[in-house]
């Protein structure tokens, strides 16, 4: 199972409807917040799932970005 990491960058007042929708998502953990943004792991080996839902992710109301993470030094936490 490979996990991709990602930070999610919300607009203000969008953080907690989207905080429960990505918490419901199959294949989709949520691992720290910080102010407007959200990071999340998402575990799977189908580069199907992975385009299908970060592309769902992108199209939600409030999104305005995702950036994958490439090392842990990157994280903003």
């Amino acid at each position: 199972m490979e996990i991709i990491n990602m930070i999610v960058q919300v607009k203000e007042g969008f953080h907690d409807t989207l905080l429960r929708v990505f918490e419901a998502m199959s294949h989709i953990s949520v691992h720290g917040i910080m102010s407007n943004q959200i990071v999340l792991a998402l575990d799977t080996d189908d580069i199907h799932v992975l385009a299908r839902t970060t592309k769902k992710i992108q199209d939600m109301e409030g999104v305005l970005g995702i950036y994958p993470i490439f090392s842990k030094d990157a994280l903003p936490l």
